[in-house]
C-alpha cells in the first residue's frame, strides 16, 4: 500500500450521504437488506466516485480478521510511514485493542465495499481520545491501495470527524516524522499547533470546525487534501496510535530501531530530491 494518493478539491465541500448533513453527526439509514450492520449502529452508506457502493460503518470484534489482512498487504516502508513502526503483522492483544472500541473515547469506523465483501476492506478512520486532553484525540485514517483516487478517505475523514464532534472531541491530533519537512511545511502553512514529541516525531494538533460543511476548508480538510494530491514524499495524515496499540509511550530507542530497519526504503519517500 502506498501513501494516501486521494486528489482532492481542499475549496470543496465534503461530501455527504443522501439527506444528511456532514454536522449531523448521529445520521443512521434506514437498515440494510445484508445485516451488515445492527440496527442501533452509526452507519452512512456512499458512494465513491467511480459510482463503487461503500458501507462505513462502526467496527466490531468479528472485522479483526478483516483488519489483520489489510495489515499484512502493506509493504515494510508503507508500514513504517503509515504506522511509525517495523511491524510484521498484528498480535491478537493489538487486534482486540482495535477492534473492541467502545465508540466514545475509542472510536473506529470501516469502509466496506458493498460489491466485493471478499475484499479486506477500502479503508479504516479512527480516534482515540487523549485521558487528560479532553477534547483532543490522535486520529488515524488508512485507504487500500485499490481505492486510491476515489475519493474514500475525504468520506471517511468527514465521517470520523462527525463523530468526534457529537463526542465531544474538538482537536485531531497526528505525528509527523521529523523527517517529513514537506508535511511540517503543509502543516505550518495552515497555522496547526506543534511541538516536538521527540527526536523522530513532532506532535501536531488540528482543530475541527464547528460547523462540519466546513470541514473540507478546515485545517484538518486542506491538510488531508494536501497529503493527498500523489506527492510520494507527503506521507497519509493521521499516521495511527501505534504508542497505544504497543501499550506504552514510544522512546528515542523505539524510532531509531524501527527506522534504520528500513531506512533504505524510507528515506527516498521522506526526501523528494533524494
Amino acid at each position: 500500500m502506498t501513501p494516501e494518493s486521494d486528489p482532492v478539491d481542499p475549496d470543496a465541500v465534503l461530501p455527504s450521504p443522501p439527506g444528511t448533513g456532514a454536522s449531523d453527526a448521529e445520521a443512521v439509514e434506514p437498515p440494510l437488506d445484508h445485516d451488515a450492520v445492527a440496527p442501533d449502529a452509526w452507519h452512512r452508506r456512499v458512494e465513491l466516485r467511480d459510482g463503487t457502493a461503500v458501507l462505513i460503518r462502526q467496527i466490531r470484534p468479528e472485522d479483526r480478521d478483516r483488519l489483520a489482512a489489510g495489515f499484512a498487504e502493506l509493504s515494510p516502508a508503507s508500514r513504517y510511514l503509515r504506522f511509525h513502526s517495523a511491524v510484521d503483522e498484528l498480535s491478537e492483544e493489538q487486534l482486540t485493542y482495535l477492534t473492541e472500541v467502545d465508540h466514545v473515547d475509542h472510536e473506529a469506523l470501516v469502509a466496506v465495499d458493498l460489491d466485493r465483501p471478499e475484499r479486506a476492506g477500502v479503508g479504516v478512520a479512527r480516534y482515540v481520545r487523549e485521558p487528560y486532553e479532553r477534547e483532543t484525540a490522535e486520529a488515524a485514517i488508512t485507504v487500500a491501495d485499490a481505492y486510491h483516487g476515489q475519493g474514500a478517505g475525504t468520506l471517511l475523514l468527514g465521517a470520523l470527524a462527525a463523530r468526534a464532534r457529537a463526542n465531544g472531541v474538538r482537536v485531531f491530533r497526528n505525528y509527523v516524522l521529523a523527517g517529513n519537512h514537506a508535511m511540517l511545511e503543509v502543516f505550518d502553512h495552515l497555522g496547526a499547533r506543534r511541538e516536538r514529541e521527540n527526536e523522530q516525531l513532532w506532535r501536531v494538533d488540528l482543530p475541527l470546525p464547528e460547523d462540519l460543511d466546513e470541514l473540507a476548508d478546515s485545517a484538518p480538510g486542506r491538510a488531508f487534501a494536501a497529503a493527498a494530491r500523489g506527492h510520494r514524499h507527503l506521507v497519509s495524515l493521521f499516521p495511527p496510535i501505534w504508542s497505544r496499540i504497543k501499550g506504552r509511550r514510544r522512546d528515542r530507542e523505539d524510532d531509531r530501531r524501527e527506522l534504520e530497519a528500513v531506512r533504505d526504503d524510507v528515506d527516498p519517500w521522506l526526501d523528494p530530491d533524494g
